[in-house]
Order: C-alpha cells, then sequence, then structure tokens
C-alpha cells in the first residue's frame, strides 16, 4: 500500500526529481561566462564570425550591386520612375548603366570565389571586360565625338528614347569612369607587383572616392550646383553600386596588400576597422542631418554649426570610448591567453621532460631487444647451420656408396635397381635439407646471387642430365625444342640450375609412367621464355594461385601421394625474382597437366657455356696424390675407397693434428678436407698447408651458406663441395 500511494501522488514524482532537471539556458551562459576558458571561447568565435564576414562580404557586395541593377530595369520596363532613381526628382539610372553594374556584380561574385574553377574564373573575366569595355567605349564616344553617343545610352530599353535621352539620362563621364575602374578592378583582381602594390586596390579606391563624392553632393542636396549638360553625375542608384563594387573589390583578396593590414588581428587592423567607417559616415550624417534642420526652419545657419560641431564632439568621444573598450578588452583577452599559454606551456615542459625520459627508456628497451634478437638470429643460424651439418654428414657415405656400386657392370641389374632407387632417396633428403635452409634464407633476405653471362640451352642440358636415371626409370618420353635464338642471361648458374631442377624434378615425380614432358625455349620482347609442359596431373584452377607458395602443392590428401614439403615452387619464384625474372604457371585443371613459364632478360652475348661444367679425363693423372681429412669415419672410409679404387693414391686423417703431420712427411697435390673437425678447422688446414706446399683445395662441408662459401675462396680453396657429397663430381673435380 505504502508503494501504491507513492505512485499514485503526481507532485511527489515532480518534487522527488525537480532537483535533477537541467539549469536554465541563461544559468548556463552565465556559468560560461565565468569560466576561465571564456575569453579563448570568444576571442575563438570572434574570429570564426570574422572568417565568415571576410569570406561573404565580398559576394555580398556584388549581389547587393546586382539587386541594385535588377530594381532600375524594372523601373524601366514598367515606367516606375522611383525604382529608376530611388528618389523623386532624382537623376533616373541609364539601363545600360543597370547592365553594366549587374555584370561586374556576377564577375565580383565569381571571382571572389578563390576556390572557384576554371571555367568560373574565366566567366568572371568575361563579365568585367565587358563592363569595362562598355566605359571605355563611352569615354571615347564622348572625348572624340563621334556622334555614337546615344547608340550606347539607348541599346536598352531604346523604345523609351524616341528622340534620345536627355543629358540627365545619358551616360556621364563620372559613370563611364567608374565602370572603367570597376571593371579593370576586377580584371586585375590577383594582379601584385613585385614591390606587393595591387592595382585593383588603387583602381577601386578611386572608384569607391568618386562615388563617395557623389554621395555626399547626394546627402547636401548639390546635385544641381555642379550638373551641366556635358558633366552630368552619376545617378544614386549608380553611386551606391559603384560603392559597393569598390567595397567588395578590395574585401575579395583582404589577405593581400593594404587590407592586409586592415583586416589583421592587431591593434592597428581593429582601429582601422573601427574608425574608417565613421570617418566616412559620420560627416555625411552630420552635415545632411544640420541642412535638414536648417531647411526645415528648426535652427539657423549658426546653430546649426554649433549642433553638429556638438554632436560630432560626442559622436567621436562614443566612438573614441567604443574603440578604446574594445582595445582593452583584446588586450586583457590577449593577456589572459598569453598566461593559459605559459601555463601550458610549462605543463608541456614537464610533459616533454618525461616523454623524453620515457623515450629514453623506451629506446634503451628497444636497443636491448635488437641485441637480443641479433643474438638470437645469429644462434638461430648456428642452429640451422649445425643442423644442416649433422644432417648432411651421415648422407655422404650412404650416396657415394650407392652411386659408385650402381656403375658397377658386375652385379645384378636388380641389385644396381636398388642401388639407384637408395641414390635417389639420399639426394632427394639432401634436396629437402637445401630446399629449407635456402627458405630460411629467403624468407630473411640472406641469399646471395653471384651472376654470370649463362647459356640457358647449355644449362637446362646439364640440368636434364642430372635427372636422366629419373626419366629413364619412369620411362619418359622428353622433348626439347630450344629455338630460342638469344638465349643467355645474366644469372648465378647454381640458383639458376637449381630452379630448372626444381621444375624438371616436379614435371617427373606428377607426371605417369610413359608420359611426356616438352621444354621449349623461345624469345620476346627482350625476353627469354623456357617453357616446361608435362602431361601429369595437372593444377585446379582454383589451386593455380596458391601454388607457388611454401608448403603447397597442388593435391591436398591427407597420405601424400608424392611426397616432397612442397617448398621448391616457392624457391623457384623467389629466385626468379631475385634475376629480374618472373615465374608462372598454366593448367587446364587436374589431368590435363602444367606448363610452367619462366621469363628472364637477355643479355647479348656470344654463344659460351658458363656452366663450368667439367670433363673428366680418360683417368687419374699419374701420381695424384690426395689428402683426405674427415672426422666423420663412415665418410672417409666409403671417400677412401671409391678414390682409391679409381686409382688415386690416397692419404686419411681424422683431424687437423694427424693431417700437419702427414703434410709435414709427404707431398700431396690435393688437399680434401671437412671444415668442422674435432680440433681445428679445415680453414686452418688449408693455411698452414699453403705455407709449406703447393696444392689444390677443395672443401667438403655439411655448411652450405653463402658465408661459408666464401670463407673457403678466402681460405685458399678453389671449391666447396656441400655434403652430401657425389663421388664423380669429386672425381671429376680431381682430374680437373
Amino acid at each position: 500500500m505504502r508503494h501504491a500511494g507513492r505512485a499514485a501522488d503526481p507532485s511527489a514524482n515532480h518534487a522527488e526529481f525537480s532537483r535533477f532537471r537541467a539549469p536554465p539556458a541563461r544559468t548556463k551562459l552565465r556559468l560560461l561566462s565565468r569560466s576561465p576558458a571564456w575569453p579563448i571561447l570568444r576571442h575563438n568565435l570572434n574570429q570564426q564570425l570574422k572568417a565568415r564576414i571576410k569570406e561573404f562580404s565580398p559576394a555580398i557586395a556584388g549581389a547587393s550591386s546586382i539587386a541594385i541593377g535588377i530594381i532600375a530595369l524594372t523601373g524601366w520596363a514598367f515606367h516606375i520612375e522611383l525604382l529608376r532613381s530611388f528618389g523623386l526628382g532624382l537623376i533616373a539610372m541609364n539601363p545600360v548603366t543597370a547592365f553594366v553594374v549587374m555584370l561586374a556584380g556576377g564577375a565580383l561574385v565569381l571571382l571572389s570565389d578563390r576556390q572557384a574553377n576554371r571555367r568560373r574564373r574565366l566567366w568572371g573575366r568575361v563579365l568585367a571586360g565587358i563592363a569595362a569595355a562598355v566605359g571605355v567605349s563611352r569615354l571615347l564616344c564622348i572625348w572624340y565625338g563621334c556622334g555614337c553617343e546615344n547608340v550606347l545610352d539607348h541599346w536598352v530599353f531604346g523604345c523609351q528614347f524616341p528622340h534620345g535621352p536627355t543629358p540627365t539620362e545619358s551616360i556621364g563621364i563620372r559613370t563611364a569612369l567608374n565602370m572603367l575602374l570597376a571593371g579593370s578592378a576586377l580584371l586585375l583582381l590577383d594582379i601584385q607587383t613585385r614591390r606587393g602594390h595591387r592595382p585593383a586596390e588603387a583602381l577601386s579606391a578611386v572608384s569607391g572616392i568618386m562615388a563617395i563624392l557623389g554621395l555626399i553632393a547626394y546627402s547636401y542636396n548639390l546635385i544641381d550646383y555642379y550638373m551641366t549638360p556635358d558633366w552630368v553625375p552619376t545617378s544614386f542608384p549608380g553611386v551606391m553600386a559603384f560603392l559597393f563594387l569598390a567595397t567588395g573589390t578590395v574585401l575579395a583578396r583582404s589577405d593581400k596588400g593594404t587590407m592586409c593590414i586592415v583586416m589583421s588581428d592587431t591593434a592597428g587592423g581593429l582601429l582601422a576597422r573601427r574608425l574608417i567607417p565613421l570617418a566616412i559616415l559620420l560627416p555625411i550624417l552630420l552635415g545632411a542631418l544640420r541642412l535638414v534642420g536648417e531647411n526645415a526652419g528648426l535652427y539657423g545657419s549658426q546653430f546649426g554649426a554649433a549642433y553638429a560641431a556638438m554632436a560630432s564632439m560626442l559622436l567621436f568621444f562614443a566612438a573614441t570610448w567604443w574603440t578604446a573598450r574594445l582595445l582593452y578588452r583584446a588586450d586583457e583577452e590577449r593577456k589572459t591567453a598569453e598566461v593559459e599559454r605559459d601555463r601550458n606551456a610549462d605543463h608541456i615542459h614537464v610533459l616533454n621532460a618525461e616523454l623524453e625520459q620515457r623515450v629514453a627508456a623506451r629506446t634503451a628497451e628497444l636497443y636491448k631487444l635488437n641485441d637480443e634478437l641479433r643474438r638470437a638470429s645469429k644462434a638461430k643460424d648456428d642452429f640451422l647451420a649445425m643442423l644442416s651439418h649433422e644432417l648432411r654428414t651421415p648422407l655422404t657415405p650412404a650416396l657415394a656408396a650407392a652411386t659408385y656400386l650402381a656403375e658397377d657392370e658386375s652385379l645384378a641389374p636388380a641389385f644396381r635397381e636398388e642401388l639407384a632407387s637408395i641414390q635417389r632417396s639420399v639426394q632427394l633428403e639432401a634436396r629437402l635439407i637445401d630446399d629449407l635452409l635456402d627458405l630460411t634464407r629467403i624468407t630473411r633476405g640472406k641469399i646471395e646471387l653471384h651472376p654470370e653471362d649463362v647459356d640457358a640451352h647449355a644449362l637446362l642440358r646439364r640440368t636434364l642430365r642430372i635427372v636422366d636415371n629419373d626419366l629413364r626409370h619412369k620411362h619418359l618420353h622428353v622433348i626439347v625444342r630450344c629455338e630460342a635464338e638469344r638465349h643467355h642471361v645474366s644469372a648465378d648458374p647454381v640458383r639458376l640450375q637449381q630452379v630448372f631442377w626444381n621444375l624438371l624434378s616436379n614435371a617427373v615425380k606428377f607426371t605417369d609412367r610413359d608420359g611426356r614432358i616438352e621444354i621449349n625455349s623461345t624469345n620476346r620482347d627482350g625476353a627469354l621464355l623456357i617453357h616446361i609442359s608435362d602431361t601429369g596431373i595437372g593444377i585446379d584452377q582454383a589451386k593455380q594461385a596458391c601454388i607457388f607458395d611454401a608448403f603447397e602443392q597442388g593435391e591436398k590428401t591427407t597420405v601424400r601421394q608424392f611426397g616432397g614439403l612442397g617448398l621448391g615452387l616457392a624457391i623457384s619464384k623467389n629466385l626468379v625474382e631475385l634475376h629480374r625474372g618472373a615465374i608462372s604457371v598454366q593448367s587446364d585443371g587436374s589431368g590435363h597437366g602444367a606448363t610452367f613459364t619462366i621469363a628472364l632478360p637477355c643479355v647479348e652475348l656470344a654463344a659460351i657455356d658458363p656452366t663450368n661444367q667439367l670433363t673428366p679425363t680418360a683417368g687419374p693423372p699419374v701420381d695424384l696424390r690426395v689428402l683426405l681429412v674427415e672426422d666423420h669415419a663412415d665418410t672417409l672410409r666409403v671417400l677412401s675407397s671409391i678414390l682409391t679404387k679409381d686409382g688415386f693414391r690416397v692419404r686419411t686423417a681424422a683431424s687437423v693434428a694427424d693431417a700437419r703431420k702427414l703434410l709435414d712427411c709427404e707431398s700431396f697435390d690435393v688437399l680434401v678436407t671437412d671444415i668442422g673437425l674435432p680440433d681445428g678447422s679445415g680453414y686452418q688446414l688449408m693455411r698452414a698447408a699453403r705455407q709449406s706446399q703447393s696444392l689444390r683445395g677443395i672443401a667438403i662441408s655439411g655448411f652450405g651458406m653463402e658465408e661459408d662459401v666464401q670463407r673457403s675462396m678466402e681460405a685458399g680453396f678453389e671449391h666447396h663441395l656441400i655434403k652430401p657429397i657425389d663421388a664423380q663430381q669429386l672425381e671429376a673435380l680431381l682430374t680437373a
């Protein structure tokens, strides 16, 4: 019941929630005016208001001139005298003058916008040029008296001038001169001399002074005193229109020339904006009021002069007080802004100091993290190199023994086939290790190329010989059409052969038994195009876009039918791009084979075989003495056995110390040594051997980075073989 009673009383709810009402707008304004930020806020509002006035004042002045012209033409069209002259008994505005004023006003509206496009600016200049041309034409007619004055005066509403316009209805010298000045000022609106003077301001000032003189004449009723048949003053609507045009023209570019001072935020600019209009309008207004009072008989000329003087003093004092008050307020706002600025500066100084400390701490932390990352990167490189060495070393005796035994024709064909299978498996394992290391080097940007002029056709033929056993094993038919006339490229032969081997190996792997592989070469646009096509399993259209990504293969079954890690194409793509080339694939889908295309820029060279292919001699040179140093017992035993059976005189050592003892006792022709030895390195051994003997050096190592090869060359080795070692390749180097 208690809750029901409370809910039933609306006044209670009103009393309870009335204290949460928002304060009225007047209270908000009072609270805001007491805020320390109010002077700054008011200053910003004033700046925005002044910017708006500066932006729209020229357009408003131009629109006012257009309106005056329209009103005058309306008076001529409907025979309304008041609209023609803006007053009974005053000089009517000539319709041609009204038309010219409208053109000049339109030009001012178009040209006052600085963001106007080229078309608007062109139209503005055309309108201003017409206005100036009419003024020049009228002045020339008056000056030379060629009899065309009446034509210019009544070509608009000429029917209302059956006998020609009267002197007061014609275009006088002042009006024509104002047309010329207004049009010329608009044409020269954006022109500025080297000394910073703007002709548009000077022309507008002259036109404005003439308009002000006319305004004074109308205010003091002096028109009848200085009007003659040859000197007709400008009509009152014309005076107002030309005054608007002159004012709008100088305001159109108020950030340049003299108006830059008037419109500035300085005390001088504030005084000019307040006092210049008063200096012009106040005497005219007081004089007109004095004249009206005297004509009405309210007072005589002496009292009129006294009243005018007293009014001038009072109004000038009020204007001065008003201006001083504005200056005082502006100065107070400036002081408040300076205090706020100093306060903010102190706060910013504290923040800057704190920020600098934070930046310094953050920089030190980043340096520390960078050092840690560098050490981690080096540790990763060392780990990969050691892993490569440890993985490659056990493969050497297996590959060497399998290769050597597979060439023994006395063995049974089935046994030799099994040996060939072992050989291919070891080579595949070595290739997988190489791919993993190459991908790591490529992604980290650490791979280096050693380009030279390469015969791509010869390199292709050499790669075909490498995969020849695989081709024969699957009974694949190979068609080679190397028809490119320009087939020399600038490339690293080892890396380019790696690309060819990857593509040919994939073609062999993914092509069924008794299939076909085609190799074509052509030239196009200064490039060599090599096409390797097969009749294999093909590639789905959806998977062709990602076939060059790492760890991607055309098939995605759980059990990978064809083996491999899917790194060959990713490595090939990066290597080709490092050679400033491109690689692409085209396939009609699964079961329709695939075509890989390599594009490389050609070089102009004669046909030179750059493959550095070594042609072995019929047998080893007589008494070729080889010192073989290897700490892996199986590798040492197998290589020593193979080289000895091939006729080389081989001495073996398992450490640097044992090798140096042999070097001290015997002479050797070739030093074949592992780089990583238990009591030193092969680099040290090679340098020591070169000091005592003149012999060649061949390094064998599981370390295959570019820097490893470079260190071998610097130590004096002629060749750097990466494990697992092909015995035939080693023999070819020994007999070279």
